[in-house]
This record gives C-alpha cells, structure tokens and sequence, in this order.
C-alpha cells in the first residue's frame, strides 16, 4: 500500500511541475540574414501575454507546457511554436521568421499610410498561411519556419467545419497582434517618450495596447494621449 502511495504521489509531483509556468528565453532571427529581430511580438496565446525581443532579438517570457507561442514582426510572416517538454529542457531556443515578398507597389503604398502597408502584408501573410488549404485543411504535423515550432494539428481533432473555423480565428488572433506591431512601434513609442533600449522594451511590454483599443482610436493623437497617461504612470513606479 505504501508502495502504490509512494508512485501516486510521485506521479501528482511530476504534473504539478509539468503545470507550473516557467521562463524560456529565445532568439528572434531572419531566416535568410540570420539577422536579429528586435521588437518581435512574441505572445502566449493561452495566457495572452506578450514579450518583446530588445535589440540583440533576445525574448523572455512564461509558459506551461503545451500552450501555443505565436511570434510575429513586421515585414515578416509569423510562426508558432508548441511549448513541449523538449524545449523547456533547452536553455536557449532560436525562433526564425521569414520575410514577406517585397512589391514596387510597397514603395507608393507605404508613403500614403502605414496602415495601407499593414494591409497588403496581411494578404501576403493570408497567402501564405492558406497555401494549398482549398478547404483551409491543414497538416497532421506542421513543422514552423524555426524547425522547433509544430503547427496546430486540426486534421487529428477537428471535423473539416471546425477546422477551418479554428485556422481562420488562429489566423485572426495572430494577425491581431500583428496590428499593434504595425501601430504600437518602438520608433512611435521613443519619439514621444525618450526611451530607448532597455527602458523601451520595459515600456512597450508593460503597457502595450489591446486590438479592440486600437480598432477604436485610429489616429496617431490617440495613441499619443495614450502613450503620454501610461509614460506617467510608468514615471510613478520607476520613484
């Protein structure tokens, strides 16, 4: 009896520590320049909280295993990655995003509005994400651009309606974070707030925006009223 008390209690031990957060630290890169990414949105999608990659691509944030990171950078397509044993074990991990086709078009859009240019990537991004997908089906085992990420396996779990529902709002809830990329910049945020580095990353981490907020308030004196209250507040903790 003692015996069997001894394996259960093991047992309960070992998923109780599988189902603690930990941190795991990363590297943000390019796959074709191996280049750094800095000011990557890296983000929970169980726990919606969001890391930025500082200026050498390096990311820090918390996990469970088996919860789904999304990474996504402007001018770049966006990966996953599924938090498995494995890459809790390891103590750095390299996350590679690949850059979007660039278009002539890019140069006329990007002078009109950066939001015309957000637009136009998040068609490049749709291609690429339903690639092949008629029926937006996707692979039993999708292996990211990292080569560390693995894809949602849909075609396991999912009837073909619920699949493409759960590609289509997986689709959303990244490209969402995409947008505060495209709005929420560190070259916005340091033009009005004198921060840079690692106070910067701190800043925008801390006090980054919600989608649903940005949809409501479109124009840049928004954001600035915004950015200006939370630079306050920030101010406050930092005495």
């Amino acid at each position: 009896m003692k015996f069997i008390c001894t394996i259960l209690l093991s047992f309960l031990l070992i998923q109780s520590v599988n189902a603690q957060k930990r941190t795991i630290v990363g590297y943000v890169k390019d796959t074709v320049t191996n280049a750094v990414i800095e000011f990557a949105g890296i983000t929970n999608l169980y726990s919606n909280s969001t890391s930025i990659s500082n200026r050498k691509g390096i990311f820090k944030i918390e996990v469970k295993e088996n919860e789904l990171l999304s990474i996504a950078s402007v001018g770049y397509n966006f990966d996953t990655l599924w938090v498995r044993s494995d890459v809790l074990v390891k103590d750095t991990i390299i996350i590679f995003l690949k850059p979007l086709a660039k278009r002539l078009a890019d140069v006329t859009v990007t002078t009109k509005s950066s939001l015309a240019k957000y637009q136009l990537d998040s068609i490049d991004r749709r291609k690429e994400f339903f690639k092949g997908k008629s029926d937006v089906k996707m692979p039993a085992v999708s292996i990211a651009n990292s080569g560390i990420g693995v894809g949602i396996n849909l075609d396991r779990f999912y009837k073909r309606e619920k699949r493409k529902r759960a590609a289509i709002e997986m689709f959303d809830e990244i490209e969402n974070q995409s947008y505060i990329n495209y709005r929420f910049t560190p070259v916005l945020v340091n033009k009005y707030t004198n921060l840079s580095d690692t106070e910067l990353v701190v800043f925008m981490q801390q006090y980054r925006p919600s989608y649903t907020w940005l949809r409501q308030h479109s124009n840049e004196e928004d954001l600035l009223y915004y950015i200006n209250d939370k630079l306050k507040e920030y101010s406050k903790k930092k005495k």
